[in-house]
């Protein structure tokens, strides 16, 4: 497949990349589990609701017990009251944790990019910008407005995050990090040429195989 170069000195240039950075047939079911397991273990957990026990409130009786037609309550600390605790809520100690095996990750960083493979350019010169402004004219020619560009470089590179990350919307991974999620929720992605290299050998690992859709 052919994928555009966006540098400033190129002109509408295209560059075969190799076809293992795409599924032989993309699986939206294995997409959506991987990213449905990323955002999972990104949850903190720390959601925690007081019980009846904890509730700072008075633990006075209502009224008298008998006479009033009423319940016989002895407490306002009940969950069945406003302001009273949470029976069954999320107690901070519920564990998110999901695993997807290497394979499987890899074979989901494939569909991906197969699902987004018209947003996908190239850049010889992505990784060297040295002020946010020369970075912001480089992603001009391939976004508008708010669109979310996923940049991919080889390696962690001061002198690039410095001038991309006053840009609103720009998400800036490695090649060796990057994964299903990060490509799945950008409008646009940029890989870096020295970067492809490394995409390539990371999906060289998984075999040829055709995914079930």
């Amino acid at each position: 497949m052919q994928l555009s170069v966006i540098d400033s000195s190129s002109k509408n240039e295209k560059v075969r990349v190799s076809d293992t950075l795409f599924a032989n047939a993309t699986s939206d079911f294995l997409l959506a589990q991987a990213i449905r397991i990323y955002l999972s273990n990104a949850r903190q957990g720390t959601a925690h609701t007081k019980t009846r026990s904890e509730i700072n409130r008075t633990k006075k009786k209502w009224y008298k017990q008998k006479g009033t037609g009423n319940a016989r309550h002895g407490a306002r600390t009940p969950s069945l009251f406003v302001g009273g605790g949470v029976a069954f809520g999320p107690r901070g100690i519920e564990n998110w944790h999901k695993t997807l095996t290497a394979k499987l990750k890899l074979l989901a960083l494939k569909a991906a990019l197969s699902a987004q493979k018209t947003n996908l350019f190239l850049s010889k010169n992505i990784s060297l910008q040295s002020k946010t402004s020369e970075a912001a004219t480089l992603l001009s020619s391939v976004s508008t407005g708010d669109e979310k560009i996923l940049i991919i470089l080889t390696k962690n590179s001061d002198l690039a995050r410095r001038s991309l990350r006053n840009l609103n919307n720009v998400l800036v991974m490695t090649a060796e990090r990057v994964n299903a999620l990060h490509v799945a929720m950008a409008d646009k992605i940029v890989i870096d040429f020295a970067a492809l290299k490394v995409l390539e050998d990371r999906l060289l690992k998984v075999k040829k195989s055709t995914l079930k859709k």
